[in-house]
């Protein structure tokens, strides 16, 4: 009879871990598509399918005419800039659920003021300061970060203003998915989320290479933003 009921109890543990288990493990959209994040980083996978599901999402609910990821991106900085972005009206499920298993990675992230970001001194910004494709933006990204001036509008506004960069560089990609969009997004609940599937996310992984319709003219210099900036 002990032994029944040890049989018995064991089982059920077992049953009951591997639905644990098969309740935080997710299924990977976008793991056929190129690495945007090609550092040799322990979470790399769920770092590369986070970018490509953000990416997914701005585009199905900030594309409203259809251009492409292009108009996708000025919306998500200009909504961002003037602090009017709300992530439940844009991330879906698969996004959430990124969401929360990154907040688990600790060293990810830092707080300032009670805000979180990507931690500016941990090993994804570094990777990702240390990749960025065009080396003008670079140097921009490096003052910025030495002078802890790093903020919406001392980086987003020569984003805004050489948007190719947004199209062409999995590290600048990268930068926007992880200081503006998952920090926000790992606090909210299923309940919470208010994105409906609009007809152009139906194949993800081709949306998010998407070229946009418009003809994108020669990349202009970037402005030097590293003097007459506050550095207080």
């Amino acid at each position: 009879m002990k032994t029944l009921l040890l049989k018995s109890t064991l089982i059920l543990f077992t049953l009951s871990l591997l639905t644990c288990q098969n309740e935080g493990r997710i299924t990977y959209k976008y793991a056929e598509q190129p690495d945007l994040i090609t550092c040799d980083l322990k979470n790399a996978d769920l770092y590369n399918e986070a970018v490509y599901s953000f990416e997914n999402d701005i585009l199905t609910q900030l594309d409203e005419s259809n251009q492409g990821l292009l108009q996708a991106y000025k919306k998500f900085i200009l909504l961002t800039l003037y602090g009017h972005l709300k992530v439940e009206d844009i991330a879906s499920e698969h996004s959430l659920k990124l969401a929360k298993q990154l907040k688990k990675d600790k060293q990810l992230w830092m707080e300032t003021a009670g805000a979180r970001s990507l931690n500016h001194e941990g090993l994804l910004m570094d990777c990702i300061t240390n990749t960025v494709k065009n080396k003008d933006l670079q140097t921009t990204f490096n003052a910025l970060l030495s002078t802890n001036s790093l903020n919406p509008r001392t980086i987003l506004t020569p984003l805004r203003n050489n948007p190719i960069h947004l199209l062409t560089d999995g590290s600048v990609k990268s930068f926007m998915a992880f200081e503006y969009y998952y920090p926000a997004l790992m606090d909210i609940e299923e309940s919470q989320l208010t994105a409906k599937d609009k007809p152009s996310a139906d194949n993800a992984s081709d949306n998010v290479n998407k070229k946009p319709a418009l003809e994108l003219k020669q990349e202009p210099k970037l402005k030097d933003i590293h003097e007459g900036h506050n550095h207080d």
